[in-house]
């Protein structure tokens, strides 16, 4: 009988793997989205910011990295593991990744796993966890240098589209980029002063890589960072900022005399793009049809001392009251320009039903032209790298509505000074290596974007 005694540390560990276990029982089993789950979470919220950390970078790791784990493991792994054992499912992969790329010492892992399987599997797995686990760790080296390709790691309908439309070169440096570590975008209001703002990057370790916007590894609790009960900032990415940018420089030039103008944005949460006009001072109406998002985008509404009318409706039928100047559509898309922050797509997108969601993009579209002014303006925007949900959507939508056109507004993008560009037709299209500008490579790239502004011309 070999007897192990577990240290304070251990047992400690062991319970965090456990926390992380359960978080991937919510992904795999009951399909919920990472970020809802990181967010909503009591387990993991009640833990302090190095374990967070922890869970937070052992479940990305085992997300961006699913296939190849899943590749080695076959090697020892004869029969198929029950679907019924997803705990034990959890516990290969998680332990796998954690085996091969972190620092943890292997007998750590071992223990605490194989410990962990007699709990949630049964005591005649724990033998079976415990052989595999140690097979990992014997063939650690040839496995972590094997010659594994990354794109192996994504689907392939998602590659084809890409290589097709980017070509293989410059996907082969998104993955890259979009296969590290996620990063935090902070994006400060006009109400902070100079001072306020250097306390702020000094606390997150960050770098401010656009005039108001604070680029930091930050790991913590999102309600722990300085001056969260000022409300002085919000979190917002760079590529999702920048487009409103874009539309804020545009709307600056077309209404000089200040006259007020009715905007709405009809797929609003979590909040950015509201946020970002109610700080330059525009009044905004703000929708979203999910109601649980739409609650936490009221909370922040309060703690940022911003108003805006929120209304829940179908953004596809809703009738609105007046004609609007503007009105922005973020709609629902495949997201996969922000896969670096959710890679938990990478699982989902073998499945995912494009033509459903490019249904419901034109519905949104279609709905919008009807209640905007002759002379207004429609943005359509997606954080997807899909042609089908970006230039298709809108061209379709042109193709059907003649009097409607896209506008190609260079002017408004050079008074950006970044790496923005619009192409012939007028699409502004932010990819996710279009921001390299740090010496810390790590938190170069950004999330990719796609949007267009539309005018009713008749």
């Amino acid at each position: 009988y070999i007897i192990i005694y577990m240290t304070s540390d251990e047992k400690h560990k062991k319970n965090i793997r456990f926390v992380a276990l359960k978080i991937w029982e919510l992904l795999f089993i009951k399909k919920n989205k990472l970020s809802d789950i990181f967010r909503n979470d009591k387990s993991f919220n009640s833990l302090n910011s190095k374990d967070r950390s922890f869970i937070y970078f052992l479940i990305h790791l085992a997300l961006r990295n699913h296939n190849q784990i899943k590749f080695f493991l076959k090697k020892f792994i004869k029969k198929q593991v029950s679907k019924n054992l997803y705990f034990l499912d959890g516990i290969l992969l998680l332990g796998t990744a954690e085996i091969i790329w972190s620092r943890t010492p292997h007998y750590a892992v071992l223990n605490s796993y194989v410990d962990l399987s007699k709990i949630l599997c049964g005591v005649k797995y724990s033998g079976f966890i415990n052989a595999v686990l140690q097979n990992i760790v014997r063939q650690k080296d040839n496995l972590s240098s094997s010659n594994w390709d990354i794109k192996n790691n994504y689907p392939k309908w998602m590659l084809n589209s890409w290589e097709k439309q980017y070509g293989k070169i410059k996907t082969t440096k998104m993955l890259k980029v979009l296969n590290k570590e996620p990063y935090l975008d902070i994006i400060c209001s006009k109400k902070m002063n100079i001072e306020m703002k250097n306390n702020l990057i000094k606390f997150l370790d960050g770098h401010e890589i656009h005039p108001n916007v604070i680029r930091s590894n930050y790991k913590g609790k999102i309600n722990d960072i300085l001056y969260f009960n000022k409300g002085i900032w919000w979190v917002q990415d760079l590529s999702s900022y920048l487009h409103i940018e874009y539309l804020l420089k545009f709307l600056k030039k077309i209404n000089k005399n200040n006259e007020f103008l009715k905007i709405s944005d009809i797929c609003a949460a979590p909040g950015g793009k509201t946020f970002q006009l109610l700080d330059n001072g525009y009044e905004i109406v703000s929708n979203d049809i999910n109601k649980k998002r739409l609650n936490i985008m009221s909370d922040n509404l309060k703690r940022l001392n911003f108003k805006s009318k929120l209304i829940s409706v179908d953004g596809r039928t809703y009738k609105f009251p007046e004609e609007q100047d503007i009105i922005i559509i973020d709609a629902p898309c495949s997201s996969t320009g922000t896969i670096r922050k959710n890679p938990d797509i990478l699982i989902r997108n073998n499945i995912i039903d494009l033509t459903k969601l490019q249904r419901i993009q034109q519905e949104l579209l279609k709905n919008a032209a009807s209640n905007i002014k002759v002379g207004g303006y429609l943005m359509y925007i997606v954080c997807s790298l899909e042609k089908e949900e970006g230039e298709d959507i809108v061209n379709k939508f042109l193709e059907t509505n003649t009097n409607f056109q896209i506008l190609n507004l260079n002017q408004y993008i050079q008074d950006l000074k970044t790496t923005l560009k619009l192409n012939t037709m007028g699409y502004l299209k932010f990819l996710p290596i279009d921001f390299k500008a740090l010496q810390n490579d790590h938190l170069n790239g950004n999330n990719g974007f796609f949007s267009a502004i539309i005018e009713r011309k008749f």
